[in-house]
């Protein structure tokens, strides 16, 4: 709203310009304090003077000035007491602040200010004759002199990363220099120890100089290679920005005309043309960054009450776990009877996080990635597209928004069918993963077929003198130009331009919409609910290692008290946290395998000792994957014994189907299950109980008694 008051576009950067003032301000132990303001603030675009876009009234006083903390002054600071003329970027002071000022519009420098000179230029420096401008030398020279600086200085910062990797390339060849002074001191030392051997181990001193020259010669070449891609980076730098600039004014343009032919729609216009979706007000939510510093236990707590005061419950517990399983950016399997919470979570914590939710109904007949991600139709000509890949395409269009998918009931079809290849993707941990959804070829086809179109339009429009039609709807009110398009088109009897008109705006929106391919957006989540019962399927081994398994209980068994006694502590919580993607963890390697890390250690012992016997795999993925999940617990002061029980929650007991009577070797299966059950009950058996949250050695023991009465057949997923 300020910006458009203000005669600026939304992608604009906001700056002003202004007089800096110092302000003396006593305090009450007598101490001066100071603090700078920009006043008489006016446009850099038009230097108009500028006016916050409040009414005033007898009582209220706006002044019409910007705060400037003392840290960005530094390039005018001798300047000060001459009220310098300043240029700034600015943004909206804290909600504080304006509230203080009574002005929802205030505004502060956000980067150091920048001190304007007047030049030297007078009535008699600049002169017209005739159709030409003309100035003094004196102008001119100085003008040239602040340029060249400036194109000097933009020299010096392109060639900083080629001279970055000059030095790395002549680090490498020193290196190697060094490694050859290694090489030829082991040699000698061995001529020395070797004297009967020094015939055939000698080498020959002009070897090691033609390798020295070899390496001379390989620098040499290095440093030529870097002085070509110098002038190539520049070259390639001025085209893209040349090329940038005609594509920006081509997009808008070529827009523009098929708004106007009703051939796109107002939102796909946006999208096409860049423009941003508008900005949620700051006023509905708390800033997770500036109310909580940024601390995750007390965003758990914050949401736990904001939740109660909707009427939602879970444990501080459970929430703590999901926000730290977020931040994984691994797979999470909730797991539980209907009713018990599963798909109520996904939806609340999106609520309360800023965030948004998207459920994804899963149907049985599902059976490929098709149903998951949509195919593209080459007789449509279009992109049949899904919920799903929808939900991703929205969410790459609001990158810092949380997004969390849900695939509801995600085994009522078999996981591995529809959702293995996708899964795969997302193991690609250093990047984010890319989805190739059709041929850029199809698309190349399809905008050729509509700049015929246009083009055809504007030919007819043209020879019959038809300036003045400036829509679609123009265009079928006349019947000359209607008849000109059919004839122009070879439309047939069935056809017609409002048919063929229709056909168009369909495969133009699904390519606008859904792009040949889509990375995987950083602020994406995918969550996974099931029911296991005789209408689902079981969870495959490769979903198991890549998922983390969160088993719900019936709600109806939580200690109610507890949870009053853990929300007594913040009540009326009426406002959400806002969560930007960043506050979810970024997708990043998992930590290496170190086999002397003490976490890491005790898993391999249980994956050896406990697992393997039992005929369950745990490789060294998963090894990483449950480290990873480590260090984000630590985020919610959660380690040690708690975190060994989620992981053995939601990464061990998952993967326990097996026959205990069969044996291995001298042992049978369920000898090493009860051994297991001690090891837990050793790690384990003195962690209290916290509310919500499940005792995997309870757990290890309801296991045990169901496979006992079963013929010791042993099944995670029974009950």
């Amino acid at each position: 709203m300020l910006k458009e008051a203000w005669g600026y576009y939304p992608t604009d950067r906001l700056s002003v310009i202004g007089r800096l003032k110092k302000i003396d301000m006593r305090l009450k132990d007598g101490e001066t304090a100071h603090f700078y303001l920009l006043e008489d603030i006016r446009s850099t675009k038009d230097f108009t003077r500028l006016n916050y876009p409040i009414e005033h009234d007898a009582t209220t006083r706006i002044n019409n000035t910007v705060y400037v903390l003392e840290g960005y002054i530094d390039e005018v600071r001798n300047e000060v007491d001459m009220a310098p003329l300043c240029i700034a970027d600015v943004q909206l002071s804290s909600s504080t602040e304006r509230e203080k000022r009574r002005n929802p519009f205030a505004l502060e420098a956000c980067t150091n200010i920048r001190p304007l000179r007047k030049i030297p230029i007078d009535k008699t420096s600049l002169a017209q004759i005739g159709d030409g401008f003309y100035l003094e030398d004196l102008v001119v020279e100085h003008w040239k002199y602040k340029n060249q600086i400036e194109i000097e200085e933009a020299k010096r910062l392109d060639l900083a990363s080629v001279e970055a990797e000059y030095k790395e390339r002549e680090e490498e060849v020193r290196k190697k220099s060094q490694n050859l002074d290694l090489e030829l001191d082991v040699l000698e030392t061995k001529t020395n120890q070797k004297r009967s051997e020094l015939e055939s181990l000698s080498i020959d001193a002009s070897q090691i100089e033609d390798r020295m020259v070899a390496a001379n010669e390989l620098l040499d070449a290095k440093d030529s290679q870097l002085a070509t891609l110098s002038r190539e980076y520049q070259e390639l730098k001025q085209r893209m920005e040349s090329n940038l600039t005609k594509l920006t004014r081509f997009v808008r343009e070529k827009g523009e005309k098929l708004r106007k032919l009703e051939l796109i729609s107002e939102s796909d216009f946006s999208h096409l043309v860049g423009r941003q979706d508008e900005v949620d007000d700051p006023s509905d939510h708390l800033s997770f960054e500036e109310q909580l510093d940024g601390n995750f236990p007390e965003a758990v707590k914050h949401i736990q009450a904001y939740l109660r005061n909707n009427d939602i419950y879970y444990t501080r517990a459970v929430l703590g776990n999901f926000l730290a399983l977020l931040r994984t950016n691994d797979l999470i399997v909730l797991a539980g009877d209907s009713g018990s919470g599963k798909t109520n979570l996904v939806n609340s914590v999106a609520q309360a996080i800023g965030g948004k939710a998207v459920i994804i109904p899963v149907k049985p007949n599902w059976t490929s990635s098709e149903d998951l991600l949509g195919y593209y139709n080459p007789l449509e000509k279009k992109y049949i597209s899904t919920p799903f890949l929808d939900a991703l395409i929205d969410a790459s269009r609001q990158p810092d928004v949380p997004f969390l998918i849900c695939l509801d009931e995600m085994n009522l079809a078999r996981v591995e069918y529809y959702f293995a290849d996708f899964l795969s993707l997302l193991e690609g941990r250093s990047t984010l993963p890319e989805l190739y959804l059709y041929s850029d070829a199809e698309a190349s086809h399809t905008l050729s077929e509509f700049n015929t179109f246009l083009r055809l339009i504007d030919e007819i429009s043209e020879d019959l003198s038809r300036d003045e039609l400036s829509g679609y709807v123009e265009i079928l009110r006349d019947e000359e130009v209607n008849l000109a398009i059919s004839k122009a088109c070879g439309f047939q009897n069935s056809d017609s331009m409002l048919k063929y008109h229709s056909e168009l705006r369909r495969i133009l929106s699904s390519f606008l919409n859904t792009p040949s391919s889509l990375r995987i957006p950083d602020n994406v989540r995918i969550i996974g609910t099931i029911n296991v019962d005789e209408t689902t399927h079981y969870l495959s081994p490769k979903i198991l290692d890549r998922a983390h398994v969160v088993r719900f209980t019936n709600p109806l068994l939580f200690d109610w008290d507890e949870i009053e006694k853990e929300t007594t502590e913040l009540t009326d919580i009426q406002l959400p946290l806002k969560f930007t993607a960043a506050h979810l963890g970024e997708r990043k390697p998992y930590p290496r395998f170190d086999h002397l890390d003490e976490r890491a250690a005790l898993i391999v012992e249980i994956a050896r000792d406990y697992l393997d016997p039992m005929g369950i795999e745990f490789g060294l993925r998963t090894v990483r994957q449950a480290l990873n999940y480590f260090q984000e617990l630590e985020h919610f002061d959660i380690s040690g014994e708690e975190a060994l029980n989620s992981f053995i929650l939601q990464k061990v007991l998952p993967k326990m189907m097996f026959e205990g009577d069969r044996s291995v070797g001298d042992v049978t299966k369920k000898d090493h299950l009860m051994g297991f059950r001690q090891f837990v009950e050793r790690k384990l058996g003195g962690l209290s109980d916290a509310v919500g949250a499940s005792s995997s050695l309870d757990e290890l023991d309801r296991l045990i008694k169901r496979a006992e009465s079963n013929d010791w057949v042993v099944n995670y997923w029974t009950r």
